[in-house]
């Protein structure tokens, strides 16, 4: 008996550890010169600045849909993300892609890859306007890495795109 409780309790260090790592921040500033927290993910759903309560969880992310809010309905989907593509809603239909990303990090308007579509573009947690990749042109800086999906919950969340 004692063995058992033993590895359960075992079992839950992990799973929580492995739950707290999964968190992430969003930091205006560049990654060298990082000033306030502007959004940070706690169990899929993503805050604004330093709350935690429910009612201010802007979005929710659940596997590869986007949810406004925080309660995760399948009422409340806003976006789902697949194949590089972010649609609106349910993801049926071509006319419902409203932006792409590609393997480099780069977001496009649409479902485009031309570069006058080019909005952002993401490199070692870093967003950028446009081409840009200086880190005098950085906007905002992620701590850690995350999916395509969670970086467009990022940016709806900081309304880069809406």
């Amino acid at each position: 008996m004692k063995l058992a409780v033993r590895i359960g309790i075992f079992l839950a260090l992990i799973c929580s550890s492995t739950l707290a790592m999964a968190q992430f921040q969003v930091f205006r500033g560049n990654g060298h010169y990082i000033t306030d927290q502007v959004l940070h993910m706690a169990n899929g759903r993503i805050f604004p600045g330093y709350s935690y309560y429910f009612e201010d969880a802007l979005l929710t992310v659940r596997g590869n849909e986007i949810m406004a809010g925080g309660s995760g309905s399948e009422f409340d989907l806003t976006y789902t993300y697949k194949d590089g593509k972010l649609y609106k809603g349910n993801a049926m239909y071509t006319s419902q892609i409203a932006y792409t990303i590609t393997e480099d990090g780069k977001i496009y308007k649409g479902d485009s890859t031309f570069q006058l579509d080019l909005l952002y573009n993401v490199q070692e947690g870093v967003i950028y306007e446009g081409g840009n990749s200086s880190r005098l042109d950085a906007l905002y800086f992620i701590d850690r890495p995350v999916s395509a999906t969670y970086i467009f919950a990022i940016l709806l969340g900081l309304e880069l795109i809406v």
